[in-house]
């Protein structure tokens, strides 16, 4: 009888406590670094659409005021969604302007900026 028991307990299958601990903790030193590095990658994503929505914004409004031609070129600004913009147009010398355009956006609790330039001439 006593034979039958130890034989009995041998053949039980399944894990103990310790065993499954461990499985836990590498589990989850190697899928922490993971969670980490997924959201970093998701927080430059969203930095890197925020610049290209600057620059798609800043190059519309710039060929839209370079459009104009010179001498009717003036200073302008808007939002386009979460993207503001300011055109100034000076006086470089005679039959010449210098447009500056600047987004603004904000990111991560900042204030972001791009500024452009171009020139129109009389001709």
């Amino acid at each position: 009888m006593i034979r039958e028991q130890n034989v009995q307990n041998m053949n039980r299958d399944g894990f103990t406590l310790v065993e499954i601990l461990m499985v836990l903790f590498i589990l989850s030193v190697g899928i922490l670094p993971l969670a980490v590095i997924q959201n970093q990658a998701k927080r430059e994503v969203t930095e890197a659409d925020n610049y290209t929505q600057a620059m798609l914004v800043a190059q519309d409004q710039m060929e839209r005021i370079k459009g104009m031609g010179f001498g009717d070129a003036v200073s302008d600004s808007g939002t386009v969604g979460p993207i503001n913009w300011v055109c100034t147009v000076t006086n470089q010398s005679f039959g010449l302007d210098r447009l500056e355009l600047t987004t603004t956006w904000q990111s991560r609790q900042e204030t972001r900026s791009m500024t452009i330039a171009d020139i129109v001439s009389l001709r």
